[in-house]
């Protein structure tokens, strides 16, 4: 394989976001409502997705639309202030970088994920971005994939697809691109293509099918 155009996810693989969301809805929460809730629990749910963390403390601390307006306002600042890359990240994206190839972001997230990407040297060795302002709809939906390789002109066999969940999984095959699990179990994933526990397994990974600089 020649991989080309790789195209990352953001939160869970790129950046460790999810605790410091957790953090600042847990803050959110003991502010407006006065409830204490395990950091971790909260973690949880917003890794399957925010909508099913949102409809899981309506439910449990009747939170209403007001609360998320609020915590929405909040998150992006807070999550600007704390939020670090994954360990390597920047390493491994500059490595496809030094190759000739192309790093792209595709995430449900809005631009504050091009923020922190500015913020910590990344927006040089990105070619392009695809967030939540772009409109499209929401993974698996394959849209917003497919954009990128009709613009950028790629070839579906030179595209891999890096994210942390199931339906970054099932987006990328309903684009008809290859698919690297980014995740701790890496275990239970028999569809991904690839699968890593960290960026140095990843960078391992890519150093045997990333496409290289020609003469």
């Amino acid at each position: 394989m020649d991989f080309k155009h790789i195209i990352w996810d953001f939160d869970g693989t790129l950046f460790n976001t999810y605790p410091v969301t957790a953090q600042a809805f847990l803050i959110m929460l003991k502010k407006e409502y006065w409830v204490n809730e395990n950091v971790f629990d909260i973690e949880k749910h917003m890794r399957v997705s925010m909508k099913h963390a949102y409809d899981f403390y309506r439910d449990k601390f009747e939170i209403n639309d007001d609360f998320i307006e609020k915590f929405e306002q909040f998150r992006p600042l807070y999550e600007n202030q704390n939020a670090l890359p994954t360990n390597d990240a920047y390493l491994v994206c500059k490595f496809i970088y030094d190759q000739g190839s192309y790093n792209y972001l595709h995430t449900h997230r809005d631009k504050s994920s091009v923020s922190m990407l500015q913020k910590h040297g990344f927006n040089n060795i990105f070619r392009d971005f695809i967030t939540a302002e772009d409109g499209f709809p929401r993974k698996p939906a394959p849209d917003g994939l497919l954009r990128l390789v009709e613009k950028h002109r790629m070839s579906v066999e030179e595209v891999l697809y890096i994210g942390d969940r199931g339906i970054d999984l099932e987006c990328a095959h309903n684009a008809g691109v290859k698919f690297c699990l980014f995740s701790p179990n890496v275990n239970n994933t028999p569809n991904a293509d690839f699968a890593v526990q960290n960026f140095s397994d990843l960078y391992y990974v890519l150093n045997t099918t990333l496409s290289t600089k020609k003469p």
